[in-house]
C-alpha cells in the first residue's frame, strides 16, 4: 500500500486549503508545506511512515542528501530494524543536529550528521574531498512505497552506497552489520551486486582505528551466500554461540534422485540446518500458485528426504534468533 502525499509547491495543490484540513484533524503536517492524510498515517507501519518521513524530508528541502540508515532503506537494503530518525548529511558543521520530533501522532525527526573525517589530517581538507565525492557519485533515487496524491513518484538525493556503508557499517552491532554486508555483496540492493574492490575505495573514510577494526570484522565475515537477514544473523549467532562454521547453500543429492539446497550443513557432523523466516512460506506459495498448507507439507516431505540420507535436521526461525540459547 503506498501512501500519498499532498506537496502544494509541487502537484499544484493549494497550501492553504490544506492547512484548513489540517486544522479540521484530516491531513497530518509531516514537514513544512508536506502534508499526509491522516487515516493514511494512522494506518501505515513504522517503515511506511519513516518512508513518508523520507519523502517529506526531501521535498522540503530537494538539496537535502540522505545518508546512513535512511539511506540504506533507499537503496533496497535490508535492516534488522528501523531508525527512529530520518538521517541526511549536514551541509556544514553549524548545521548539524535534529530538526522536528516525536509528536502526538509518532512523527520521526530528521537528524543532520556531519561526514565522516579521519582523525589525521586536515578536517576541512576532508570535508572538501566528501562532499565532492557525493556530488560525484551519488544520485536520485524514487522512495518506495510513497507517491505524490496527483500519482507521481518521489525521487531524493542520496550518498553513494560504498560512502554509506562505510559511514554507517561500523556505527552497528555485529548482526545489523553482516545483515547488511551479506546483503550488499549478494546484490540484493537497487544497484545488484557491489564487490569488495568497490568497497575497499570508500575505506579512507574510516574515521577512527576502532571505526576500521569493526569494519573489517563484519566484512571478514560476510559472505553473498547468505540468502536472506535471517540467515545473516543466524551465521553470526552461531559464531558467537561457538559452533563451527557451517557450510553454506550446499546442494545434497537425495535418495529419490532430486536435490535439495541447505541452508547451512556441517558435514562432518552430518548435521543440515534451516532457517525458516514465515516469508518463506508465503514467498513459495505465491511463486508456486499453491496453498500455504501445500508449501508446507512439500516441505516436510523434503525434511523426510533429508533425514532418509543419515542426517539430523535442526531447523529454527525469527523467534529462536531472539532467544539463542
Amino acid at each position: 500500500m503506498s501512501l500519498h502525499i499532498i506537496h502544494p509547491r509541487t502537484d499544484g495543490s493549494s497550501r492553504a486549503t490544506a492547512l484548513r484540513a489540517v486544522r479540521r484533524g484530516e491531513l497530518l503536517t509531516l514537514r513544512p508545506g508536506v502534508f499526509l492524510r491522516r487515516a493514511e498515517w494512522d494506518q501505515a507501519p513504522p517503515w511506511s511512515r519513516h518512508l513518508a518521513m523520507t519523502a517529506a524530508a526531501g521535498l522540503q528541502r530537494p538539496a537535502r542528501i540522505f545518508c546512513r540508515q535512511t539511506a540504506l532503506v533507499l537503496y533496497g537494503v535490508p535492516l534488522l530494524g528501523l531508525t527512529r530518525e530520518v538521517h541526511a548529511r549536514a551541509s556544514s558543521d553549524s548545521r548539524a543536529g535534529v530538526s522536528g520530533g516525536p509528536g502526538p501522532r509518532g512523527l520521526i525527526p530528521v537528524r543532520t550528521v556531519r561526514p565522516p573525517v579521519p582523525r589525521t589530517g586536515n578536517a576541512d581538507c576532508f570535508r572538501g574531498l566528501f562532499r565532492e565525492q557525493v556530488r560525484v557519485g551519488g544520485g536520485w533515487l524514487p522512495v518506495p512505497d510513497v507517491r505524490l496524491d496527483g500519482g507521481g513518484e518521489v525521487r531524493v538525493q542520496v550518498e553513494p552506497l560504498p560512502l554509506v556503508l562505510m559511514d554507517t557499517v561500523p556505527r552497528l552491532g555485529t548482526q545489523e552489520a553482516v545483515v547488511i554486508l551479506d546483503a550488499v555483496l549478494g546484490g540484493r540492493s537497487v544497484l545488484g551486486r557491489l564487490d569488495r574492490d568497490a568497497l575497499a575505495e570508500a575505506q579512507q573514510w574510516l574515521w577512527s582505528s576502532r571505526a576500521r577494526a569493526a569494519w573489517e570484522r563484519a566484512l571478514g565475515f560476510a559472505d553473498p551466500r547468505s540468502e536472506s537477514p535471517g540467515e545473516s544473523r543466524s551465521r553470526v549467532l552461531i559464531d558467537e554461540l561457538g559452533f563451527a562454521p557451517p557450510q553454506l547453500q550446499t546442494v545434497l543429492r537425495l535418495p529419490d534422485g532430486g536435490t535439495a539446497r541447505l541452508d547451512f550443513e556441517w558435514m562432518r557432523e552430518g548435521v543440515v540446518g534451516e532457517f525458516d523466516g514465515r516469508i518463506k512460506f508465503t514467498e513459495a506459495s505465491r511463486l508456486s500458485q499453491t496453498s500455504p498448507g501445500e508449501v508446507y507439507w512439500a516441505q516436510v516431505r523434503r525434511e523426510e528426504a533429508i533425514r532418509d540420507t543419515g542426517r539430523r535436521l535442526v531447523r529454527w526461525e525469527w523467534d529462536d534468533l531472539n532467544r539463542p540459547r
